[in-house]
């Protein structure tokens, strides 16, 4: 109904309203709508296959809930839905194929960018990761897939050759692709769930976005010449990761989360640019695996508890990486391999008990030109990287600083023919008070959802002069704020514990009245606030009233 009386309200008076009862087939309501319809799907179990060529048409269950409508596959080697219309919808469903065996071959027009981590002899490798597409637990109750690679694969939706549809609000459990896109643009997977079953995009698809879909026991995979495609705020995790195969670009994969995965980003062959930002990534075998890759950006992605941080192979060139803490990983934070060189690597946070290994990778650039900048690790400079360990004896952990610029006295020696000239140093302690806020409440073996810090948490303006004239007042002073979390955090300030008039004229902050301030900080970002206490012009105190400004921080 919600649906309805949006598009009526919307001046969309000509849609019809199909429902489908249980028992009833989802393919004859079909085939009796027309464009701009909406079926909508009652609660119950349904066995079909169905395929839509209707454009422009909407297909939800009722309360718009995977819980309630239950769809499987009445032919196992067909999608349960294909989708050969522009402007679909399709929303709110339980869709659950036969399951899969291990071994079932991926279509041969797409390139496996997984075979480049199967056979390589990098650190970490032990000859059992699985191919891309299968599932690392795929259960019990399995069939084998019979399937000439024409038209669509067994699926839970696939969509084959469309453009502009909306897939949203769904689960797919053990199909052999949850969603399967075929030469197709422009459509957008939403807030889906998947188990044992993950997303693939074959060859050609362009201009997709993939936003806030949760992944269990399976992958992501861009095919052979994608283009243009958006993955972000994503959740991948116990499969394979995300794989990005040759001949594409212009892809970006932004702020996912890919946990315990075989290799965190996989991409192989891509020599147009890629950006892969602001991911985090634990747990994997390879956090960012790139392979003949050229031209791409690696930047402010959180690597941790893997094998290899960042893994660079088979002459990748021309990439740059910057920005990225990697840490605690077991074999090196970064490989360079098989004449990988001319990469830019700097402003990076290095904490391993091995930073960075190299084999036949000579000259790649290890730190950007000096400047005053805040770096990573929160020192004045932009150079090189931060080269610690856990023990505390890494290179910028114990190298002198002399004149407090953080950046260390000497370079640091990479392999004995490239060096960081500029490596940072430890930035100097900053007397102060820290303040942690916690949002989100944490769950067992994971980390809280977002944290905040801020220098001061409370703000004491001192005695202020008897008689100082409308705005004016000392010093102006600086609160800088830096979000650490993985979402973004709106922060607001009241005034606490004052005494007296001296508020009645207001706390000014960066130009704003206090009573109205606010704003977002997005994730993994900092910004100064300017503070100025405005003086009544008829002011008349003794001069020694005081008050608190404070923050608060709350996700948004």
């Amino acid at each position: 109904m919600v649906v309805v009386l949006f598009l009526f309200s919307a001046g969309i008076g000509s849609a019809e309203v199909i429902y489908v009862e249980p028992g009833n087939s989802i393919q004859a309501a079909v085939n009796n709508s027309t464009s701009e319809d909406i079926v909508i799907v009652k609660a119950g179990e349904y066995q079909e296959n169905i395929i839509v060529n209707v454009s422009g048409l909407t297909i939800s269950s009722e309360f718009e809930s995977p819980d309630h409508v239950l769809l499987r596959a009445k032919d196992g080697n067909s999608s349960i839905f294909q989708v050969k219309a522009d402007n679909v919808t399709i929303s709110g469903f339980n869709i659950t194929g036969p399951g899969k065996l291990p071994g079932v071959p991926e279509p041969s027009n797409s390139v496996n960018s997984s075979v480049a981590v199967n056979n390589s002899s990098g650190p970490g490798d032990t000859g059992e990761n699985q191919s891309s597409g299968q599932a690392s637990n795929s259960g019990s109750n399995t069939s084998v897939y019979e399937w000439d690679e024409i038209g669509c694969p067994p699926a839970g939706i696939c969509l084959e050759q469309v453009n502009n549809c909306t897939i949203e609000n769904n689960t797919f459990f053990e199909n052999r692709y949850g969603i399967y896109l075929q030469n197709s643009r422009n459509v957008t997977l939403l807030k889906n769930t998947f188990f044992r079953n993950g997303i693939w995009l074959d060859e050609g698809c362009g201009r997709n976005l993939l936003i806030n879909n949760t992944i269990e026991e399976s992958n992501l995979v861009l095919g052979a010449h994608c283009w243009d495609n958006i993955m972000f705020q994503n959740r991948v995790s116990n499969g394979d990761g995300i794989s990005i195969a040759c001949c594409g670009g212009n892809n970006l994969v932004s702020r996912n989360e890919i946990i315990n995965c075989s290799t965190g980003i996989d991409i192989y062959d891509v020599q147009a640019r890629t950006v892969l930002r602001d991911n985090l990534i634990t747990g994997c075998g390879n956090g960012i695996y790139l392979t003949f890759v050229f031209d791409s950006r690696v930047y402010n992605n959180t690597i941790s508890n893997s094998s290899t941080g960042i893994f660079l192979r088979e002459d990748c060139h021309d990439n740059e990486l910057s920005n990225n803490t990697i840490i605690a990983n077991n074999e090196s934070g970064i490989y360079l391999l098989d004449y990988s060189a001319d990469n830019r690597i700097y402003n990076n946070c290095f904490n391993n008990s091995i930073n960075v290994r190299t084999e036949n990778a000579e000259g790649n650039i290890w730190n950007t030109t000096r400047s005053p900048a805040t770096n990573i690790v929160g020192g004045p400079s932009l150079g090189g990287n931060f080269w610690a360990n856990p023990e505390g004896t890494g290179f910028s952990q114990v190298s002198n600083d002399s004149d407090s610029d953080g950046i260390c006295d000497l370079p640091f020696n990479i392999n004995g023919s490239d060096f960081d000239y500029f490596p940072l140093a430890r930035p100097p302690s900053v007397i102060g008070v820290d303040l942690t806020v916690i949002i989100g409440m944490p769950e067992t073996n994971n980390t809280s959802d977002v944290s905040i810090e801020v220098d001061r948490s409370a703000l004491d303006f001192g005695t202020l002069l008897s008689g100082q004239p409308a705005g004016q007042s000392g010093k102006p002073q600086v609160l800088q704020v830096r979000n650490t979390g993985k979402g973004n955090v709106n922060l607001s300030a009241e005034v606490r514990d004052s005494s007296g008039t001296v508020f009645s004229e207001g706390i000014y902050i960066s130009s704003l009245f206090w009573s109205n301030f606010s704003e977002v900080i997005p994730a993994n970002s900092s910004k100064d606030f300017e503070i100025v206490l405005k003086v009544p012009a008829n002011y008349s105190g003794n001069g020694t009233e005081k008050g608190s400004l404070v923050f608060l921080a709350k996700q948004v």
